[in-house]
């Protein structure tokens, strides 16, 4: 499992499967009190490699119950059913922008875009999550306005802690709402380098991430 947030009612998240077969079913198990549970199917989005793949799943939840819904994904191929249900504890529908009680999971993902927006025409305002993998990290935001023929990068500030070793931070890239061009995020930590660069297709200025 990648992530899940909840915003204006509609929950999105990405899952990260094991191409063990072409014949699958990917599914959201999700409930609001615990004992009912409702099921939606996962869509397949992208292979990453010919052995991974990635499904994505979006749900409308009633307002009165968009605090409470927790979820866990079920996963049958060959005969089999696998389940990832974050070892027990399953996962919360979260609103974006790390503003909640409940813990964060991230799992697979080292570091994952929360939200991109254009704020007040003059660039794009991002909140990031990451593991806190060691207390010296490089976090920054590579973009480009000419299709990588050229690149600037801006630093990523930390915001704060939320739960479960995992970190907010937040970003700030300068442009105007009507500049085309294009984004990733790059986390180096103990010599390691991760991105998150929306699973190969970077994120747009001009778009909104949720």
């Amino acid at each position: 499992m990648q992530k899940g947030f909840n915003s204006d009612y509609t929950a999105k998240g990405y899952i990260h499967v094991k191409n063990l077969n072409y014949d699958k079913n990917v599914t959201l198990h999700y409930t609001y009190d615990g004992t009912t549970w409702l099921e939606q199917k996962a869509e397949y989005l992208k292979n990453l490699s010919p052995e991974d793949e990635v499904w994505s799943f979006d749900i409308n939840i009633p307002k009165d119950k968009s605090n409470n819904c927790t979820f866990a994904i079920k996963y049958e191929v060959d005969g089999n059913t696998y389940w990832d249900n974050n070892n027990g504890d399953n996962y919360y529908v979260e609103y974006s922008y790390s503003d909640s009680n409940t813990p964060y999971a991230l799992s697979k993902s080292i570091v994952m875009l929360d939200t991109g927006r254009h704020n007040y025409r003059y660039g794009v305002q991002g909140f990031m999550f990451l593991k806190d993998l060691d207390y010296a990290k490089d976090v920054k935001v590579f973009y480009t306005k000419d299709g990588w023929k050229t690149q600037k990068s801006v630093d990523a500030t930390y915001r704060k802690d939320v739960g479960n070793n995992i970190e907010s931070w937040e970003f700030f890239i300068p442009c105007y709402y009507y500049e085309e061009g294009e984004y990733a995020i790059s986390y180096t930590v103990n010599g390691q380098t991760y991105w998150d660069n929306n699973f190969g297709d970077n994120y747009s200025l001009t778009g909104f991430y949720e």
